[in-house]
């Protein structure tokens, strides 16, 4: 017969003060990259035939990358497949930093989507064409991989510690 778990019999895993620092800093990281998403992620150069030709430098955002106003064809699509990707892996990694306080869930999600954000800007939008989001980005995203391993460590250390006691 199953009993129910009362407070006493069943072990409360508190956060260390180096998980929550840890775990806050990536919060902040994760929200930091969000609020990148609305800049220039790329930039091509655009023949203007209507006034001889003139070439202008057209930039785009991740969000204009999914939401486009002349229609999808051919490479465009990719294009807002990338677009979406580096909207809502940002997003899902925020969301598991947030509501996940005592397992390493957040850490690999979190490495994952910093992975995933890397290799959609670089081989997916190209190194030819990033612009200045994109980069902060890249930078933010290997600041991110850092921290999640010291998470990974400072979690794994205090496992450590609670099974010796």
């Amino acid at each position: 017969m199953l009993r129910p778990h009362t407070p006493d019999t069943v072990p409360v895993i508190t956060e260390s003060s180096s998980e929550k620092k840890i775990r806050y800093f990536l919060i902040f990281i994760f929200f930091v990259q969000i609020m990148l998403t609305p800049l220039p992620f790329m930039h091509a150069v655009v023949d203007v035939l209507e006034e001889g030709m003139t070439s202008n430098l057209l930039t785009i955002s991740a969000v204009q990358m999914v939401f486009q106003t002349n229609g999808f064809s051919g490479n465009e699509i990719f294009l807002a497949i990338y677009g979406g990707l580096l909207i809502i892996l940002p997003m899902a990694a925020f969301f598991a930093c947030i509501f996940d306080k005592r397992s390493r869930v957040k850490y690999i999600l979190s490495a994952a989507c910093s992975v995933g954000c890397a290799v959609i800007i670089t081989f997916g939008i190209g190194p030819s064409v990033i612009s200045i989001a994109a980069v902060i980005t890249l930078i933010i995203n290997i600041v991110s991989l850092f921290m999640t391993m010291q998470g990974v460590q400072a979690t794994t250390r205090r496992m450590a510690e609670t099974k010796k006691i």
